[in-house]
């Protein structure tokens, strides 16, 4: 896994922000490919390359230390980021020791977790694709058998609109997903705000709750989200049956429209894997 740009750019600018402290993200050779300054993207990082090269896994740089630099480094935390065991980055924030080291901790993992909501995404737009490709390609085969006789263009007209039935599935599933995906990044960006306030108001960070609370409500929207997936695939692969019940049929009577229906039959078989990958990849989320 690699360090996506616009995920880090995004958290960079937001802490900055919310900190008002500059903020770097290197990537995995210590280049740095975020900045909230947007002076210093593509240079190479010195104490990056130290914690990503070694056993280090924060490097913290006092007031002490900066002071004893003559302004060549800046008190705050440098911490790796880290996917599945793997060193792929760093976080580097300045300011005070106290604040910046927490808020390094927590945007170091939803850094990580950004980066496997994108993979999940991507692995789900994906399926969903290929749903849509072989839907397609089905009723496109199913309209030639529909010109064959009046008996088969009966059954292919039936054929045809489980296929309608099985795209606008598909639709509701992508609409679905993009909810899922405004919630997350509700979700991440309410825990972060949550989190910078509470590290700058230490023992009064009392509000802290009432976000937490706020985020655990978003979570659920998601998880309900997942399960209306799980129902509308419930849905897609009865269609898919009912397609394929008509296929049989529609292959007994000439051995001409065997041959078709047979190359049909593969292409529903092929939906419906793609339609049992999807459920897995939704078991994740």
């Amino acid at each position: 896994m690699k360090l996506n740009v616009g995920v880090a750019n995004q958290i960079a600018d937001l802490i900055s922000q919310e900190s008002g402290s500059p903020v770097i993200v290197c990537d995995q050779s210590g280049i740095i490919i975020a900045d909230s300054a947007k002076t210093r993207i593509g240079m190479a990082h010195e104490i990056s390359k130290k914690v990503l090269t070694t056993n280090l896994d924060i490097f913290l740089i006092t007031a002490e230390d900066a002071l004893a630099s003559n302004g060549r480094l800046k008190e705050g935390t440098h911490l790796v980021i880290t996917f599945e065991g793997n060193k792929i980055g760093s976080f580097g924030i300045a300011g005070s020791l106290d604040v910046t080291k927490p808020v390094a901790c927590i945007a170091a993992r939803l850094i990580v977790n950004m980066l496997r909501d994108e993979e999940l995404k991507d692995i789900i737009r994906g399926q969903v694709d290929n749903l849509n490709t072989s839907i397609e390609y089905a009723a496109s085969t199913v309209q030639q058998l529909m010109a064959s006789s009046q008996q088969v263009a009966a059954i292919s007209q039936t054929l045809a609109d489980e296929a309608q039935e099985g795209l606008q599935q598909v639709k509701v599933t992508t609409d679905v997903l993009d909810f899922i995906s405004r919630i997350a990044n509700q979700t991440n960006l309410l825990g972060l705000n949550a989190a910078i306030e509470a590290a700058r108001a230490g023992e009064h960070g009392r509000g802290f709750s009432v976000v937490a609370e706020e985020v655990r409500k978003l979570a659920e929207d998601s998880k309900r989200s997942a399960n209306q997936i799980k129902d509308i695939l419930s849905k897609f692969n009865i269609t898919i049956e009912q397609i394929t019940s008509g296929v049989f049929k529609s292959g007994e009577i000439t051995q001409e429209q065997a041959n078709a229906t047979q190359h049909i039959t593969q292409i529903v078989e092929g939906v419906q894997r793609v339609g049992q990958e999807l459920q897995n990849v939704v078991a994740r989320l």
